[in-house]
């Protein structure tokens, strides 16, 4: 497997937890003797500064399907670099690698899901549907949970024999460990202010705590379209000193530790990348039952699932959560670091992908 050349596709470069699982995967990669060249397809960069050196990265700024300009400018890129594989993330993503293979027939084309689609449409269409009219032209597709996996498999968009589950992966030691040392209970949650994170949801849920007295803080790293709406909430329900909004954070690992517990409210998810991070640093952990989450937490036995879009049983799985002593708080905590090293360390992750790469 030495020197095999891999062009990776992905929608942009910008905070989330399919380009920095990305990012990792890349490093692991490039230890294990790969040769490594990258597209990003939107002009967000953010975690350019991430990426290994020894990445030769193209981004080509794609308007959409019909930019045929973008479109033979990646083209010509894979006829340069002329990869054994292609391994794309993401919806866009995965349908630029299938116009590649339609080009490039002898390239292996890998399509990555990292998420359920919740009542999308692009250009009317399901993507599901989309992926099934297309499926012709690609090799293998993984998704990062069971639940989307399923998804993909009952919609007929992808074939069952060329399909499987394929968990994010980081290095877990690079994360510092949570003392849970705090006074006021803090809360740490993580990600795009959008509506599927539905913070508007555990917003409520704070205001529900505060409202019986609870000693808490919540700090929600992210930016996105909701932000106003979020910042006027927090002042309309009164819990600005129990809840903030503290932006973007270029160093999550390293701000973990200050946290006793995470929390997770969305309606829809894969795998997200923040839940096994906080794993990593030892954080107990109460999300919504969506994607792959409960699975990770019901075997780690380290976290409350409570029903999405609930804001009741959602206030009263974190009221329990803080009324759990120090003693079960680290026990939950050890749990989670213990399974996300036996089961999600980017060592393991990344020989697993190079035997999908070389079949």
């Amino acid at each position: 497997m030495k020197n095999i050349k891999i062009l990776f596709v992905i929608n942009s470069l910008g905070y989330g937890g399919a380009e920095t699982q990305l990012i990792r995967l890349i490093e692991a990669l490039i230890t294990r003797g790969c040769d490594i060249v990258l597209i990003s397809l939107k002009d967000d960069l953010s975690l350019e500064k991430e990426l290994h050196p020894k990445v030769e990265h193209y981004n080509i700024q794609l308007k959409g399907i019909s930019d045929f300009k973008s479109i033979k400018e990646i083209l010509n890129v894979v006829k340069y670099e002329s990869p054994k594989v292609i391994h794309s993330h993401l919806f866009q993503a995965n349908i630029i690698s299938r116009i590649v293979k339609f080009f490039n027939a002898k390239i292996k084309v890998i399509n990555t899901t990292h998420c359920v689609y919740d009542e999308e449409k692009i250009l009317g269409l399901s993507p599901y549907l989309i992926y099934k009219l297309t499926k012709k032209w690609v090799d293998y597709h993984t998704a990062v949970s069971n639940e989307s996996l399923k998804l993909l498999r009952d919609g007929k968009a992808i074939s069952k024999l060329k399909s499987s589950v394929m968990v994010n992966g980081l290095f877990v030691e690079k994360y510092q460990h949570s003392t849970i040392k705090n006074k006021t209970f803090k809360w740490l949650s993580v990600g795009r202010l959008i509506p599927v994170k539905n913070y508007k949801l555990l917003i409520s849920a704070c205001e529900v705590l505060a409202n019986v007295k609870m000693n808490f803080e919540l700090n929600i790293i992210g930016d996105g379209p909701e932000k106003q709406d979020l910042i006027h909430l927090i002042e309309e329900k009164n819990i600005k000193q129990n809840v903030s909004l503290i932006g973007l954070s270029e160093d999550i690992p390293n701000l973990l530790k200050d946290y006793d517990a995470f929390v997770i409210s969305s309606n829809s998810e894969g795998l997200p990348m923040v839940l096994l991070e906080a794993m990593s640093a030892k954080l107990p952990i109460v999300s919504t039952n969506v994607g792959g989450i409960p699975d990770v937490i019901n075997n780690s036995k380290g976290g409350m699932i409570v029903e999405s879009r609930n804001k009741m049983k959602l206030a009263s799985a974190m009221r329990l959560m803080m009324e759990q002593s120090k003693a079960n708080l680290k026990e939950m905590g050890n749990n989670n670091y213990i399974y996300v090293k036996d089961k999600f360390d980017i060592d393991e992750i990344s020989n697993q992908w190079l035997k999908i790469y070389n079949n």
